[in-house]
């Protein structure tokens, strides 16, 4: 029987991937580090590999560790790839981001990208190692680009931060008055986009977002006027300004679609 090898267990969307698949075995990266052999079960088997490895998103800014963050962000995926060289490997799924394309408010598949900083960096790296990997060894790929991920088990997303905030009566830090337009989308979705390309094929490259940007003001806003006030305070610091999914190729492949929507989700969670 076919199955699904995610690697990452910390990772929020793998925890939740683990919820609706039914066949998979989640791998942390630090056991894979500390001895490869852990994959050896299924060396012999046909299996699905999504990699949701990398730096933990709390640690994406910061660089105690350059050795830590590329051990984690791209030499985990290449002894994974290595170790499984001579194995019946049905799909490859890559977690990507929509950061690889640096400042664009469409982003398109076919775009040039233009990575800002260095974690984006490094997923272009593995986007290209994975794609060369599977072009010679004929095996079908996806590099999902995923875009702005909440929900779930998440701490990291301004969305969780916004919402601890208001829970815990907290500050809030908003980088440049909060204009910064982001294509928000659930992890759900993201589930759901995920478990239906692993029995697609010949799909590369595919946006994973809902196609609508919002800014972060305008989401501060819509809370005040329905009676929820954040505290906030603002910084100024360079950061994108802007990146919305071109989705058409995902509508294409799974048809109309209504995403859950951000303000909903506050709605639901702050009790609105």
């Amino acid at each position: 029987m076919l199955q699904t090898i995610i690697i990452g267990k910390s990772s929020n969307l793998s925890k939740t991937l683990s919820i609706k698949l039914s066949n998979y075995a989640v791998i942390s990266s630090r056991e894979i580090i500390n001895n490869i052999d852990v994959l050896k079960e299924f060396k012999n088997k046909k299996i699905n590999i999504i990699f949701n490895n990398f730096q933990p998103a709390t640690e994406l800014n910061t660089l105690h560790n350059a050795q830590k963050y590329v051990t984690n962000s791209i030499l985990v995926t290449a002894k994974v790839l290595d170790y499984f060289k001579d194995t019946r490997i049905n799909k490859i799924i890559y977690t990507s981001s929509s950061s690889v394309y640096g400042n664009n408010i469409l982003c398109n598949e076919q775009d040039e990208l233009k990575p800002l900083n260095l974690h984006a960096s490094l997923k272009v790296a593995n986007e290209k190692l994975v794609e060369k990997f599977s072009g010679d060894n004929n095996i079908d790929y996806t590099i999902a680009r995923i875009f702005n991920m909440y929900g779930g088990d998440d701490n990291f997303s301004i969305i969780s931060k916004i919402i601890k905030a208001y829970k815990t009566n907290q500050e809030l830090t908003i980088v440049n008055n909060g204009n910064a337009i982001r294509d928000f989308i659930h992890i759900d979705d993201v589930v759901e986009i995920y478990i239906k390309l692993l029995g697609l094929k010949n799909i590369p490259i595919l946006n994973v977002g809902t196609g609508n940007g919002v800014s972060i003001k305008t989401i501060i806003d819509y809370l005040k006027n329905n009676q929820i006030e954040v505290l906030f305070k603002n910084i100024n610091k360079n950061e994108l300004k802007a990146s919305t999914a071109d989705n058409q190729l995902l509508i294409n492949l799974i048809g109309e679609k209504t995403f859950k929507e951000v303000q909903q989700f506050l709605k639901e969670e702050l009790k609105i």
